[in-house]
């Protein structure tokens, strides 16, 4: 299928915002489509420059497990893909990085076997080699994040049930040791940042419940200390990442199905909550992050479709103030047919305004230039299936919506 421009001459409920000046604030703005399949539960991390995304599985339909894993260079906005995990087959697995290496292991291999085995990544020769393994019952879903040149390591869901341990790895010594168990409740899918050599950890669920508590850990003493509740609702299978001295958790899901897109920001001094901005792209669980030079990335996830998008996020940015409602509604959705986007306001003549349309391995299959009220999405150009219509205004990704052709 080629790729078309489209302008309608002829005759958009939700809300989206277009601008006409600048202020400061905070945004999402989408980068280029990670290589290989769509998929959910996969492993992310960042070194130097450059980040890294891989392994997890599809388990709709024919069950699915990867072992590849990708290099993200943001000076060229590209992936490359990398060598294998050296663990094979691996879906929840957790990471942590020291000294320029990253360590992987844990997670669910594709004969459901809970793995306790980690594996040292050196970008430099492309290669994987095996480190001792956890001292402890394999379990995928775990958390893992780095305090002064130690890897820590902990929760998750084993054949035995959810866990409270907790482990810190030496690489000096390629030794575990046991440090206190975790002080909530037994989870998995739990969400890990750490500022000022302590670490972060919240959210998760439990058997049938998900769960909003946060705790800090405190290796020098060793101790463990209760924090206030993440904002918003009970999630799971949610992202966090720490920058400019700030928390943040965000997206997941709850125990009844609901996906999310709100941000929630965690403020260490006055140990408080609050609201920001919300993702810009799907609502979705099992989303991964990494940072790369204080920029946070959002990759991938799924609500049921998987997804293989990349999200930058800047927390002070210029952004757009005079801001013109713009009231528009698509339909029927999903079709059989035609479909409609609708905008409820003429207004969108005198705006730049892009629509293009993508499916879900990231392939652009048209974009339209609105010279009226409304365009027509016609039904041969689409094959059956879902599709990703991104609203965009100076190259920013403004709002994402999906339609579905039957």
């Amino acid at each position: 299928m080629k790729n078309r421009k489209k302008y309608i001459t002829t005759i958009f409920s939700f809300i989206v915002f277009i601008s006409l000046g600048f202020a400061t604030g905070r945004s999402w703005y989408q980068r280029a489509h990670i290589g290989g399949d769509a998929r959910h539960r996969c492993t992310a991390f960042s070194i130097g420059n450059k980040g890294y995304y891989g392994a997890g599985h599809v388990n709709s339909g024919t069950v699915i497990t990867y072992k590849d894993y990708w290099e993200y260079d943001p000076a060229t906005n590209s992936w490359t893909q990398i060598a294998d995990f050296g663990g094979g087959l691996r879906y929840h697995s957790s990471a942590f990085t020291i000294d320029g290496a990253a360590y992987v292991g844990g997670g669910e291999d594709h004969e459901s076997n809970y793995t306790n085995d980690f594996w040292k990544y050196i970008p430099e020769i492309n290669t994987w080699f095996p480190i001792s393994d956890l001292p402890a019952i394999g379990r995928r879903g775990g958390v893992a994040f780095t305090i002064d040149g130690k890897g820590y390591y902990g929760t998750g869901q084993s054949d035995l049930g959810y866990r409270l341990d907790f482990f810190a790895y030496d690489p000096a010594l390629d030794e575990w040791s046991a440090v206190a168990d975790f002080p909530g409740e037994a989870r998995n899918a739990a969400v890990s940042f750490v500022y000022n050599s302590k670490g972060y950890v919240g959210t998760g669920h439990k058997i049938g419940e998900a769960l909003n508590d946060f705790y800090m850990y405190d290796p020098s003493t060793d101790i463990w200390e209760v924090k206030t509740s993440v904002g918003g609702s009970i999630r799971q299978d949610a992202m966090g990442f720490c920058i400019d001295g700030k928390g943040y958790i965000g997206t997941g899901n709850d125990d009844l199905g609901n996906d999310f897109k709100d941000i929630w920001e965690y403020d260490f001094e006055t140990d408080t909550w609050t609201e920001i901005a919300e993702f810009t792209g799907q609502k979705r669980r099992y989303a991964v992050t990494f940072v790369i030079n204080d920029i946070p990335y959002l990759a991938g996830g799924t609500d049921g479709t998987n997804f293989k998008d990349l999200w930058a996020f800047t927390p002070s940015v210029s952004i757009p103030e005079n801001e013109i409602e713009l009231d528009y509604s698509i339909y029927p959705n999903p079709t059989t047919n035609n479909a409609k986007i609708e905008f409820k306001s003429n207004q969108i003549l005198n705006e730049e305004v892009q629509i293009k349309i993508y499916d879900l391995n990231g392939e652009l299959i048209n974009e339209y230039y609105p010279k009226a009220q409304y365009i027509i999405l016609d039904r041969v150009d689409f094959n059956a299936g879902t599709y990703i219509i991104t609203f965009q205004q100076n190259a920013r990704i403004i709002k994402t919506e999906k339609i579905t052709f039957l």
